[in-house]
């Protein structure tokens, strides 16, 4: 039993290196894995908003009957000045928002749409 967590972990870890490696390469330019190939931790950072810049936090969590899920967390880092313009509390409920897109959309679309909603140019 124990080997068997083991190897799924393995697993899980292998897959969770490859989506993020792969969300990298698809963007190049905006998305940043700060421990490698294998980071738990995407950063996306904005060429059109110099400072403003979103960490994806990956993490798996296994429940008591072994129920294996991936869990992400989006932390904003922005400069004080935005802070204080935003009035509707947008970057304050970010995290929250998040969450509620990763339900609708799941994992990589909720990505791919964050990213390129903060980076992606307008034609």
């Amino acid at each position: 039993m124990v080997l068997l967590a083991f190897r799924m972990l393995f697993l899980l870890d292998r897959s969770d290196c490859n989506h993020l490696f792969h969300i990298q390469e698809k963007y190049p330019d905006s998305v940043c894995l700060s421990e490698g190939t294998c980071s738990h931790c995407m950063e996306i950072r904005s060429a059109r908003e110099p400072g403003f810049e979103l960490v994806i936090v990956w993490k798996i969590q296994i429940d008591e009957e072994g129920k294996v899920f991936p869990k992400l967390d989006l932390l904003t880092k922005v400069p004080e000045q935005a802070l204080k313009l935003d009035k509707n509390k947008v970057i304050e409920t970010a995290p929250l928002s998040f969450r509620s897109l990763l339900g609708v959309l799941g994992i990589e679309a909720a990505l791919d749409s964050l990213i390129k909603l903060l980076c992606v140019e307008n034609d």
